[in-house]
């Protein structure tokens, strides 16, 4: 998956994130916008609905990864705080990755 793909398709859960929120919860839907921690509305049971539809948004495409697992969870720096962070995190997991046979 390329970054372009992957920035789409974090972008892309976002909207659909704003879609079941309030007016003024709404999330900001850029290449660089926050994600998980001040100033994003989102909350930590916000943030695990998200990460659910992005796992299966990559999942449909034919790759799979987990967000809950101790690697991403033990980060220095959470890969969870905006649009940037999570693109590299995921491109970082899914180089070198063969699609899922089902979903090829």
């Amino acid at each position: 998956m390329h970054a372009d793909e992957i920035v789409e398709l974090v972008l892309d859960t976002l909207r659909t994130t704003n879609r079941s929120r309030a007016a003024d919860q709404q999330m900001e839907v850029s290449r660089d916008a926050p994600i998980f921690g001040p100033p994003s509305p989102l909350d930590s049971l916000g943030l695990v609905a998200l990460l659910i539809d992005l796992e299966e948004q990559i999942q449909a495409r034919g790759y799979a990864l987990t967000f809950s697992d101790a690697a991403a969870m033990s980060e220095q720096r959470s890969p969870f705080r905006n649009v940037p962070s999570l693109v590299a995190y995921i491109a970082k997991h899914l180089n070198g990755v063969d699609r899922c046979p089902a979903a090829s």
